[in-house]
């Protein structure tokens, strides 16, 4: 009687093994979509900077760059400022920037932004197959992305700091409706030196040799003095930014600061977004610079009232290949 119980036991063993398998199969397949479903970063200010409908997003964007009177600037366009509040303050300002990309053509667009949410020292490489917003998925070029993540410890990837970051999404709405073909590298800066600056843009800078790319840095300038004082300083520092000095414009950033101006806590919060992008499209053959335009939180009116004792800053800037 036994040996029939062992002889029953042992029959179910193939049985047994072809569960486990196909349950362990099914996990697996379960595991990997969720981590694709991961894979696409969802977007975070879809609704709070701006509108998370997508035909009301369409048209506000659409809006914005028809609005531009400026003309195009002759030249290629290597590299963009521009700003990353949320578009009823500074939509604006950022369609000036991308007005002059409008219909051109780029491979890759490399957008730097730096970190609002998580402090970390050096560039963290968004490790994403896309970022998707209101309008649509855009993919991020992987072959890019893993090779800054393979050149060495300046780039990493780490994952809280672009969940909640808005200065990379901001851009790509506007992206979506100026070009047609193209992918994306979204890099969030951490905090840099100028040596750390210098070591990122020279590994950009081998990869742009390689395909057509755009960069973008992502910033708003001065932080909460007044109207007044607002226009004093970033005019000012939007002046050396024409010079095209990017040591300079990394060492004023500082030293405005210790000028004790009301409020001001920051000239630049993307600064070394900033200037990474600065001398990496200088090395990649830009040779002029264009203020395109500028404004601040007090220019505009929201329900019919002008704050202007706290402000933000916002600048538009194309360099470009003369």
């Amino acid at each position: 009687m036994e040996g029939k119980k062992k002889k029953k036991f042992y029959g179910l063993l193939p049985l047994l093994g072809m569960c486990i398998f196909i349950s362990s199969l099914i996990m697996n397949l379960l595991s990997l979509t969720a981590i694709g479903a991961e894979r696409t970063r969802g977007p975070a200010v879809a609704g709070y900077f701006y509108p998370k409908n997508q035909s009301v997003l369409m048209e506000m964007v659409d809006q914005l760059i028809k609005d531009v009177k400026q003309k195009p600037v002759h030249g290629k366009i290597l590299g963009l400022i521009s700003p990353h509040a949320g578009y009823v303050y500074s939509g604006q300002v950022a369609a000036y920037s991308y007005s002059q990309i409008k219909n051109k053509s780029y491979d890759t667009v490399i957008i730097l932004g730096p970190s609002h949410h998580v402090y970390f020292k050096g560039a963290s490489v968004g490790n994403w197959d896309s970022y998707k917003t209101p309008l649509g998925n855009v993919r991020v070029n992987r072959e890019i992305a893993n090779k800054l993540l393979n050149s060495g410890g300046i780039f990493q990837f780490i994952e809280k700091a672009h969940i909640k970051e808005h200065s990379i999404e901001t851009q790509i709405p506007f992206l979506q409706r100026t070009l047609k073909n193209f992918d994306i590298v979204p890099i969030v800066t951490g905090a840099l030196s100028m040596k750390d600056c210098k070591e990122i843009s020279d590994i950009l800078v081998k990869i742009a040799k390689e395909k057509n790319i755009l960069f973008i840095a992502s910033s708003d300038m001065s932080h909460y003095p007044n109207h007044n004082n607002a226009n004093k300083v970033d005019r000012h520092f939007l002046s050396l930014i024409e010079e095209y000095d990017p040591l300079i414009v990394f060492n004023t950033a500082n030293n405005f600061l210790k000028k004790e101006i009301p409020n001001l806590v920051t000239v630049m919060c993307g600064l070394n977004a900033v200037v990474t992008a600065m001398m990496t499209v200088k090395k990649c053959g830009a040779n002029g610079v264009k203020i395109l335009h500028y404004a601040n939180s007090g220019d505009v009116s929201v329900q019919g009232y002008k704050r202007t004792d706290r402000v933000v800053g916002y600048g538009a800037v194309a360099f470009y290949k003369k």
